[in-house]
């Protein structure tokens, strides 16, 4: 696994989850979606533990999309 994400390997992510830049700061924790536009433009590093946290959620959402079929 990578250490970090790149900028966009995060949007990709969290277009693949589904989910707008406010729903995805709401699941960060954060209480903006400019972080998350800070994130995705490059603007901000993205973290290991960022990283960790964006494949957890990965993890679950694919978990989710088994068990529907």
């Amino acid at each position: 696994m990578k250490q970090t994400l790149t900028p966009h390997e995060f949007r990709a992510m969290r277009l693949k989850l589904g989910v707008s830049q406010h729903k995805m700061a709401d699941m960060l924790g954060y209480t903006t979606r400019s972080m998350i536009c800070h994130l995705e433009s490059g603007n901000r590093k993205i973290t290991p533990r960022l990283t960790l946290t964006m494949n957890l959620l990965m993890e679950k959402h694919d978990d989710k999309l088994a068990q529907r079929t």
